[in-house]
C-alpha cells in the first residue's frame, strides 16, 4: 500500500516536472522570438541602440560630471541602472528610442532584454516594491498590463512582455510598443525603417542610431531655431531617415553612416543627388585664423544648379528668385549670372571669420574655385561698369585697394548685391554677406566686410592656410579624402553663434555649458553622395593636438572585426580607380571604394591563405577577384557575387593557399592547389582539374606556395616540403634535379634573385639557415646566428648592386645580409616583435621596408640609410600596402585597433 503511494506520489513529482520543463521551453522560445524592434513604435524620431562599447571617454565624463549625476538622478534611469545592477535584464545591447507627444513634449522609451523566463515576474515584483511608492498600480491594456511607478514628481510606465521590458515616462508609448508587437504578431504591423537598417549598421560600433522623418520634421524645431540657420531653406527637410554608426575613444566621439533623402519633397540636398565625391582643395588658399569652414564640392555644377532650380520650384521660392534675378539683370547687365556659372569649377566655401554677439552678424568670406581667374576679372570689371552705369556713378568709386606692402596690392570692388551668391549659387550661402567681392588667382572671393578681404589678403600672401593649420589637419585625419559637403569649426569660438541658433532647453544648456563643451575642442561634419543616400561622417574631437608631421590620412571606415590581412589595392574596371579587399578576423571580406565606403561585405568563414589575384574570367575586361581559403577557392564578381562554377572545394586541406599564373599573358590562367594530401593539383578557371598536368606526389606536405619563374625563356614551376625543393616543367616532370635535404618552416616563402650575375632560387630553413639553389640544382647554404626559432625573410636589394640580399627581422630587430651571411646592416626599432618585413619600391634607387608592430600598434617605414620615413611610425596593427598614384603620390593602407582601416597620404 504504501509502495503504490509513493509510486503515484513520484509520478506526480515527474509529471509535474515535465509539464513545467515542456512550459519553460516554450516560455523560454517566445522569451527569444520577440525582438526589441518590434515594440519600439514606427513614429519614433530617433532610435538609439546602446551595445557594450558605448563608453564615454574620461575628460568628457569629467567636463560633464555635473550633468552626467543630474541625468542619473532621473527615475527612468536609475530603473534602468537598478535592473541592470540586480541582474534582472540584460546589460547590452538595449535601445532607447524618443518621439514628440503634443506640442512640445518629448516622450523616452527604454526597450530591455529579460534575463530569463523565471525572472519576469521577479521583475515586475521588484520594481514594485523598489519604486511604486504607494504600492503597486496597474491597469490592463488589451491582453497586457502596465504598471505605474511614482517617486517624488517622477512618473515612469513598464510592462513586461515575453523576454521584453518596456520602460517609459509615458504611458502612451508603451501603449502603442505594446500595440505594434500585437500587430506586428497578427502579421498586420507597418514596418518601420529600422527593422530594415541591420545591414547599414556595425555589431562592433559602441551605439547605432536610426534618426526617423520625426527627428527632423517634429524634435528638431523643438531645440534648433530653425528659420535662423537657413531663413530660405527648410532643414527639417534635408533628410527622410538616417542610420549611423557611434563609436567613443579618447580621441572624441565619431558618427559614421547614411542619410536618405529619397522620395522627399522639398529636399535641398536632394540637388546632389547627381554628384560625385571628389577631393578640394580649395583650402589651400583659406585663411588660416578662420573659425569655422563650410564647403560645398560639385563634380557636375551643370547638374547641381538645374537641381537647384527643380528644388526652388518645389518649395515656391522660383518666383521670387525669378524676379531677384531681374533686378541683377538691371543692375549688371544681361548674361552675367551665365558667364560666372561657366567659370565655376564646382568647389566652394563658407569661411566664418568673426561672429558679433550684439548684432548677431557674421563675418566671413564666400570663396568659389574658377576654371579662368583672369576671365573672371573681366565678367567682374563689366557687371561693376554696368552698375555704376545704373546708379550714375563711376566704377571707380566702387574700387578700393589693399596694400600689404610695397609690391602687393589687392584690388577690390564694394559690392551692391549682399545676396548674389544665395540667389545664383544657393541660399545655403546667405549667412555671408557680398558686400566686397575681388578675383585673386583662379578664385572669386565675396567678403562680408573690408576687414575680412584684409585678413584674407594677409594670411594668403603669407602662406598662412588652414590647410596647414594643426587643428584642421587632425580634424581631416578623421574624414574622407572625398567629398561633398564638409564642415570644420573650432568649438569655443563657435558657440555663441551656435547658441543663438538654439531655444529652449539646448540654448539653456549651451549658455550654461560652454566651459564644459570646450572639452570637444574642434568638430567636423563630412557629406559624399551615393545615389540617394550622403554617406555621412561626424567627428568630435577631444583629443590634445600635438604639432607633429604625421602622413595624412585621408579617410578611416570601422569594419565588424579586426583587419587581419595586408590590405589588397584592387582595380575598378568601371572607373579605374583603387579599391580596397580586406578581410578581417571573423572571416568576412569587404570591398571598400576609394572614399572609405564598404561597397559589400561576404562572410567566408575561413581566413584567406592567398593573395587575392584580379583576373579576367570572360576575357571581355571585366575583372573578378580569386583567392582561396584552406578548403575552397572562390572567384568573385566586383559585386561580391560568385561567379563561374566558383566557389570550389578542394580535395584536400590547401594551408599554403593558391598560385595563379599567366603564362603567356593570353588570361588562361592557371590556379596551382598544394594539398596537405601530397598532391598538387592544377585548375582552371572553369573549376576543373587541367589535363596534362600529371606531376608526382611529393615525400611530405608541400610548406611553401607554389612558384612560376621563367629564366632564359624556359618554365619553372618551384614548391618545397619540408625535406625536398621541386624543380618542375609546366607538364608536372622534374626539370631540375635538387638533391639536398633541408629542414623547412611550416611556411616557406621561394624568391627569385640574382647572385654573380646569376638567377637563383632562395628560401631560409630552420635555424637561421639560408638556402640558394641555382637552375643546375646546386645549392650553397650560409647560417645567420642568433636568430630565434620566430625571424622573418624577405628579399631585398638593400645596397642597390643589382643582387638580391637577405632580409630578416626577428623581435625587435632588423638585420640584412648578403647571401653567404655577410652582414650588411642591423637595427633595434622601439618595438615588440616586428612581423614580416615587406618591400616597397619609391623609385628605382629608393627601396624602404615596411614593419609592423601589433602589440604597441605602430607602422615603420624604414630607409636603406636605416632612418625611418617621414611621419613614422604611424598607427597601424596590421601589415600595409603602399599604392602610388601619379600626381597624387603615395598612400598606405593599414588596419588599427577599435576593428578600423585607414587610408593615409605618405610623405616622402
Amino acid at each position: 500500500m504504501k509502495k503504490g503511494i509513493l509510486l503515484s506520489l513520484l509520478a506526480v513529482i515527474l509529471l509535474a516536472v515535465v509539464v513545467c520543463a515542456i512550459w519553460y521551453i516554450n516560455e523560454e522560445g517566445k522569451m527569444r522570438a520577440g525582438s526589441k524592434d518590434s515594440f519600439i513604435p514606427y513614429n519614433s524620431a530617433v532610435v538609439v541602440t546602446i551595445n557594450a562599447g558605448a563608453e564615454l571617454a574620461p575628460e568628457i565624463r569629467q567636463a560633464f560630471a555635473a550633468d552626467l549625476k543630474v541625468f542619473r538622478r532621473k527615475l527612468l534611469v536609475r530603473i534602468t541602472d537598478t535592473l541592470q545592477q540586480q541582474g534582472l535584464v540584460k546589460a547590452h545591447p538595449y535601445v532607447v528610442a524618443a518621439r514628440v507627444e503634443g506640442k512640445s513634449d518629448v516622450a523616452f522609451l527604454y526597450v530591455m532584454d529579460n534575463k530569463d523566463v523565471i525572472s519576469r515576474g521577479e521583475v515586475t515584483d521588484f520594481l514594485n516594491r523598489t519604486f511604486a511608492a504607494g504600492g503597486e498600480k496597474v491597469r490592463k491594456y488589451d491582453r497586457h498590463k502596465i504598471y505605474t511607478l511614482k517617486q517624488g514628481k517622477e512618473i515612469a510606465y513598464f510592462a513586461v512582455c515575453g523576454g521584453i521590458i518596456l520602460l517609459s515616462d509615458s504611458d502612451l508609448y508603451i501603449e502603442d510598443g505594446l500595440k505594434q508587437f500585437d500587430l506586428e504578431e497578427a502579421g498586420e504591423g507597418v514596418k518601420p525603417h529600422y527593422q530594415n537598417l541591420n545591414k547599414y549598421f556595425s555589431a562592433g560600433a559602441g551605439i547605432n542610431i536610426l534618426l526617423n522623418t520625426g527627428a527632423f520634421t517634429e524634435l528638431m524645431p523643438l531645440y534648433i531655431q530653425v528659420k535662423k540657420v537657413f531663413p530660405h531653406v527648410d532643414i527639417t527637410r534635408f533628410f527622410k531617415w538616417g542610420a549611423l554608426d557611434g563609436d567613443f575613444s579618447g580621441q572624441g566621439i565619431c558618427l559614421n553612416g547614411f542619410m536618405n533623402y529619397s522620395g522627399l519633397d522639398g529636399s535641398y540636398i536632394a540637388t546632389l543627388e547627381k554628384q560625385q565625391a571628389r577631393e578640394a582643395n580649395i583650402d589651400g588658399v583659406l585663411p588660416s585664423g578662420l573659425l569655422s569652414l563650410g564647403l560645398l564640392n560639385l563634380s557636375n555644377p551643370a547638374a547641381y544648379f538645374a537641381a537647384l532650380d527643380n528644388y526652388r520650384y518645389t518649395v515656391g521660392q522660383k518666383e521670387n528668385i525669378f524676379r531677384r534675378k531681374q533686378q541683377f539683370v538691371k543692375m549688371f547687365g544681361k548674361g552675367r549670372e551665365e558667364e560666372l556659372r561657366d567659370l565655376l569649377q564646382g568647389e566652394f566655401a563658407v569661411v566664418d571669420l568673426a561672429y558679433n554677439e550684439a548684432t548677431r552678424e557674421r563675418d566671413g568670406l564666400i570663396v568659389a574655385s574658377l576654371k579662368s581667374g583672369s576671365l573672371c576679372k573681366v565678367v567682374l570689371e563689366k557687371m561693376m561698369k554696368e552698375y555704376a552705369r545704373f546708379d550714375n556713378q563711376s566704377s571707380e568709386n566702387y574700387l578700393k585697394e589693399y596694400n600689404l606692402d610695397r609690391e602687393k596690392t589687392f584690388r577690390y570692388y564694394l559690392f551692391p548685391a549682399d545676396d548674389l551668391a544665395a540667389v545664383y549659387w544657393g541660399y545655403i550661402f546667405e549667412g555671408i554677406k557680398c558686400r566686397c567681392v575681388l578675383v585673386e588667382d583662379n578664385y572669386l572671393i565675396f567678403a562680408s566686410s573690408e576687414s575680412a578681404v584684409k585678413s584674407f589678403a594677409r594670411d594668403y600672401v603669407h602662406g598662412s592656410v588652414i590647410r596647414d593649420a594643426e587643428w584642421y589637419r587632425h580634424l581631416k585625419t578623421r574624414l574622407a579624402g572625398k567629398y561633398n559637403m564638409a564642415y570644420f569649426a573650432r568649438t569655443a569660438e563657435v558657440l555663441p553663434f551656435y547658441t543663438s541658433l538654439t531655444q529652449g532647453s539646448w540654448q539653456q544648456f549651451l549658455t550654461r555649458r560652454q566651459k564644459e563643451l570646450s572639452v570637444f575642442s574642434t568638430w567636423a561634419w563630412q557629406w559624399s553622395n551615393e545615389g540617394d543616400m550622403l554617406y555621412t561622417t561626424l567627428f568630435l574631437s577631444t583629443a590634445e593636438i600635438k604639432d607633429e608631421i604625421r602622413p595624412h590620412v585621408l579617410w578611416q571606415t570601422k569594419l565588424d572585426g579586426k583587419v587581419s590581412m595586408k590590405p589588397v589595392p584592387v582595380t575598378n574596371h568601371v572607373t579605374g580607380e583603387k579599391e580596397l579587399f580586406v578581410q578581417d578576423d571573423r572571416h568576412t571580406v569587404y570591398l571598400i571604394n576609394d572614399v572609405g565606403r564598404v561597397l559589400w561585405k561576404l562572410p567566408l568563414g575561413q581566413q584567406i591563405n592567398s593573395e587575392v589575384y584580379q583576373i579576367d574570367l570572360f576575357k571581355n575586361g571585366k575583372l573578378q577577384y580569386l583567392f582561396s581559403t584552406p578548403d575552397k577557392m572562390y572567384l568573385i564578381d566586383r559585386n561580391g557575387n560568385a561567379a563561374g562554377r566558383f566557389p570550389v572545394a578542394f580535395k584536400g586541406k590547401c594551408e599554403q593557399g593558391i598560385s595563379v599564373y599567366d603564362y603567356d599573358n593570353n588570361r588562361n590562367y592557371r590556379i596551382f592547389v598544394p594539398c596537405e594530401n601530397r598532391e598538387v593539383y592544377l585548375y582552371g578557371l572553369d573549376g576543373k582539374p587541367v589535363e596534362g598536368w600529371n606531376p608526382q606526389k611529393t615525400d611530405k606536405p608541400v610548406v611553401s606556395k607554389v612558384q612560376h619563374f621563367r629564366v632564359a625563356d624556359k618554365d619553372y614551376i618551384v614548391f618545397a616540403d619540408r625535406y625536398r625543393f621541386y624543380i618542375l616543367d609546366r607538364k608536372g616532370k622534374e626539370r631540375v634535379r635538387v638533391s639536398s635535404v633541408f629542414d623547412l618552416k611550416p611556411h616557406t616563402d621561394v624568391y627569385l634573385t640574382r647572385k654573380g650575375g646569376q638567377p637563383v632560387l632562395v628560401f631560409a630553413g630552420k635555424g637561421g639557415q639560408v638556402h640558394v639553389v641555382n637552375f643546375s640544382g646546386q645549392t650553397e647554404t650560409s647560417r645567420v646566428e642568433g636568430l630565434s626559432d620566430r625571424f622573418e625573410m624577405n628579399i631585398v636589394d638593400w645596397d642597390g648592386n643589382g643582387t638580391g640580399d637577405v632580409l630578416f627581422t626577428d623581435g625587435n630587430r632588423v638585420l640584412v645580409t648578403r647571401l653567404d651571411g655577410t652582414p650588411l646592416f642591423e637595427k633595434k626599432m622601439e618595438a615588440k616583435t616586428l612581423g614580416f618585413p615587406y618591400v616597397y619600391r619609391f623609385s628605382a634607387k629608393d627601396v624602404r621596408v615596411g614593419l609592423t608592430d601589433p602589440e604597441q600598434n605602430h607602422l615603420f617605414l624604414l630607409s636603406a640609410d636605416g632612418k625611418l620615413s617621414k611621419g613614422f611610425p604611424i598607427t597601424g596593427d596590421s601589415p600595409f600596402s603602399i599604392v602610388f598614384l601619379g600626381n597624387d603620390g603615395f598612400f598606405l593602407f593599414a588596419g588599427t585597433g577599435n576593428n578600423t582601416i585607414l587610408k593615409y597620404k605618405v610623405q616622402r
